[in-house]
């Protein structure tokens, strides 16, 4: 099989337009590895009505499958793209797609939401090596909620979804440990995210979203994501009252759908409402734009367990490629020893230490030239160790030793 002709299809429940890190992510793959000769395909859901059904779009072709949109509820975190498409109709267009298409290899993004099963089955079916990539830990910051996720993710998606998977794929380490540790599987692979340096947005389009979003010219603190209790920015707004004590019109913009009501009611309770701004969910273009006209970029997961596998996340990577220095939670190690590190390319803060977060804070803003200084070498990290082509050899590395059902570097 010749390397630049490997035929791979894409499975993953989120994809553009919805926003979110994995479908971003998925989505990039998707393009890079069609850039690289692949013929490639994926099979997502249509959570827009006027997505079409199936359209190539850089060279991918992209087929969307009928789902059920569930409810927002606190158990997912308020995720707004819940749905179901395991239905017999479904499984029978993803024979024909496949029947169709003609895949050497398949990769589901995602192990917790039901097209896992639609990809498990086709693999069987068609008698396919499947790759999985683990974006997400199942994970709740209310612990009553994880005595029934526990079981569900670690017994349920085990045995129906992730032990059918010849090789799983995982960004850093805390997806690493949490399959290994959580599931007990050792078929890992480290292979980080891929990062797209963003292309310099006008300063029209700049001024544009500043007016959509109504934000001042002062210095601004971006914190990208989405807003769950996981990712609640408490420590954030905690400390902006010590941020406008020196900088009055210094504002906190949380760009990202809003899943839950504390942060906005903790800005309120501490008179700082007005310096909280929440944009809601935002295209991917307009982020380019926030992330243009922000100070600094800052925002990490509340998770308590395992405080030194913390994760950095796919925005805070984004943020590091435009040049921006962040703020951030994540171990040092957490990408393999050497890659971050203290006041060089990130900075680290901890959980729920308000004030020495707004000191870092304060430090960046009182020097821009400092502030500078660890963007431009955060994004000189991301194109040394997160470039697609980088991350596009080592996944077709895998697929290809997936194809021929040799697993030597494993």
């Amino acid at each position: 099989m010749a390397d630049d002709c490997m035929n791979i299809l894409l499975f993953s429940n989120l994809y553009p337009p919805v926003v979110s890190g994995s479908s971003m992510q998925t989505c990039a793959l998707a393009s890079a590895l069609a850039g690289q000769g692949c013929q490639v395909t994926v099979i997502t859901t249509k959570l827009e009505d006027d997505a079409p059904d199936h359209e190539e779009i850089d060279g991918v072709h992209v087929y969307r499958l009928p789902c059920i949109r569930l409810p927002q509820a606190d158990i997912a975190l308020n995720f707004p793209w819940l749905n179901i498409t395991f239905t017999p109709g479904n499984q029978r267009r993803i024979d024909e797609i496949i029947a169709q298409r003609q895949p050497d290899v398949l990769h589901l993004h995602n192990h917790m939401f039901d097209l896992g099963f639609s990809a498990v089955r086709a693999a069987r079916r068609w008698k396919l090596p499947l790759a999985l990539t683990i974006h997400t830990i199942i994970q709740h910051p209310v612990g009553l909620y994880n005595l029934l996720l526990y079981p569900l993710d670690r017994g349920l998606m085990k045995l129906a979804v992730v032990r059918h998977a010849d090789v799983i794929i995982c960004p850093e380490r805390t997806t690493w440990e949490y399959m290994e540790e959580g599931f007990r599987m050792d078929n890992l692979v480290l292979i980080p995210y891929g990062i797209n340096s963003p292309p310099r947005q006008s300063a029209a389009r700049v001024e544009e979203v500043r007016r959509k979003y109504q934000l001042p010219k002062g210095p601004i603190i971006l914190s990208l994501g989405h807003l769950h209790e996981v990712r609640n920015r408490h420590d954030l707004v905690r400390a902006m009252p010590f941020i406008i004590q020196k900088y009055p019109d210094a504002v906190l913009v949380i760009a990202g759908s809003v899943g839950t009501p504390s942060t906005g009611a903790l800005a309120r309770q501490l008179g700082v409402e007005k310096s909280v701004i929440f944009t809601g969910a935002v295209a991917h273009n307009e982020t380019l734009a926030l992330l243009q006209m922000a100070s600094l970029e800052a925002h990490w997961f509340q998770q308590k367990d395992n405080p030194q596998t913390r994760t950095l996340g796919i925005a805070a990577l984004e943020a590091m490629s435009a040049g921006k220095a962040v703020l951030n939670t994540a171990d040092e190690n957490i990408y393999g020893e050497g890659v971050l590190t203290d006041g060089q390319n990130y900075l680290q803060v901890r959980l729920n230490e308000p004030e020495k977060t707004a000191q870092k804070v304060l430090v960046l803003l009182d020097d821009p030239a400092e502030c500078t200084r660890i963007g431009q070498a955060a994004r000189q990290t991301i194109e040394e160790n997160f470039s697609w082509p980088q991350v596009v050899s080592r996944t077709m590395d895998i697929y290809r030793q997936m194809a021929t059902r040799t697993y030597s570097n494993f």
